[in-house]
């Protein structure tokens, strides 16, 4: 009798042990994978950055994706190096940068003391 409930009782650790090894190592393998996951998508976003850095020239306004990135409050360097040199800048109540060549209804942003107000993107 006391050799089955010695037989019972390390067949029960035993179970724990393995229960608990196996999702120890399922948490290990998913912790892994999500480490993976991160890495990759860092190194997919800093490949992007650079993208977006190196596309230089008078028409990089013209994507409407960095349009998307102004932020209320955004300082008038970082406007700037988002979206290129304006073609026509007004010097009014507040100050206007002109993207399109011909149009004041869209393309524009405006300032006042350096930081960003709002902007109309292209049509």
């Amino acid at each position: 009798m006391m050799y089955i409930k010695k037989a019972l009782l390390s067949l029960s650790l035993i179970t724990i042990l393995l229960t608990s090894t196996i999702s120890t190592a399922s948490e290990i393998s998913s912790e892994s994978a999500i480490l993976k996951r991160i890495s990759a998508l860092e190194e997919r976003l800093s490949v992007l950055e650079k993208r977006v850095e190196n596309t230089e020239g008078k028409d990089r306004w013209r994507d409407n994706i960095l349009w998307k990135r102004l932020k209320v409050e955004m300082p008038i360097e970082e406007v700037e190096k988002l979206l290129g040199k304006a073609g026509r800048i007004e010097n009014q109540i507040f100050t206007s940068w002109y993207f399109h060549p011909t149009s004041k209804l869209h393309s524009f942003v405006w300032f006042d003391e350096g930081i960003l107000l709002g902007w109309e993107a292209p049509k």
